[in-house]
């Protein structure tokens, strides 16, 4: 009975889905990100130093001994920035920059199948997230966009030390995704979110290359199929059931 009612579940799928990413996968964040350290440190800090290291190891490299006193602070405020919890916020998402190919590419996807952006992005960027999209040319129109809630940033914001890492929210939020959809092909650009993809069966996981950061066998030894540097490589190549 369980195994025919699990038949019925997936006769009702009718069209294949991809999950991707949005931040460093769809659309650089590089350039907020070096605004928002100015704006907490109040000293300039190289696009290099955003681009190669970590968020600790940039505040234990910039960060002068009183700000490195008042880390737990620091790490709240520099997330509600990012977040958009803080006004100045929103005003830097104008900074961000699309990658190239990365519309297009989407746009042909989309005439095939379902297009899911999960996101690390919270429910209070909703608004923000869907313009930034549009403005971007990317498809809108019969996609879905499944955010993080704020609780998920608990931990990470430094509010509850016991609260659900960030690969904890999203392996979340993938398992309601693969319950409702057929995903076939997941694309993001981070490698500790790999083991989860995988762990849900999505066939096709490419992971987008950050070079200056991680290295091939970092997405791979965590559960990428296959490794592209740009979304060029991605064109013409569509989905399959």
């Amino acid at each position: 009975m369980l195994v025919k009612k699990g038949k019925q579940r997936r006769n009702r799928l009718t069209e294949i889905a991809v999950v991707v990413d949005v931040d460093d996968t769809l659309i650089s964040t590089d350039h907020r990100m070096q605004a928002v350290w100015r704006l907490l440190l109040g000293c300039e800090v190289p696009l290099e130093a955003v681009e190669t290291l970590s968020i600790e190891q940039v505040f234990m490299k910039l960060a002068s001994s009183e700000q490195k006193a008042r880390a737990v602070e620091f790490q709240k405020r520099f997330w509600d920035i990012v977040l958009c919890l803080d006004k100045a916020g929103v005003e830097l998402l104008t900074l961000h920059e699309p990658f190239p190919c990365a519309a297009e590419v989407l746009q042909e996807w989309s005439q095939h199948s379902l297009l899911v952006y999960l996101t690390g992005r919270t429910e209070n960027m909703r608004r923000a997230t869907l313009d930034e999209l549009q403005r971007f040319s990317f498809p809108m129109r019969g996609t879905e966009l499944v955010m993080f809630n704020i609780e998920d940033f608990a931990r990470t914001r430094g509010v509850n030390p016991s609260g659900p890492t960030l690969i904890d929210a999203k392996a979340r939020l993938l398992s309601s995704i693969c319950t409702r959809h057929e995903v076939v092909r997941a694309v993001d650009d981070y490698p500790s979110y790999f083991p989860a993809y995988r762990q849900f069966g999505i066939p096709d996981r490419i992971g987008l290359l950050r070079s200056k950061r991680y290295a091939l066998q970092d997405y791979l030894s965590r559960g990428a199929t296959r490794v592209v540097q740009d979304w060029k490589q991605l064109e013409h190549d569509l989905p399959k059931q």
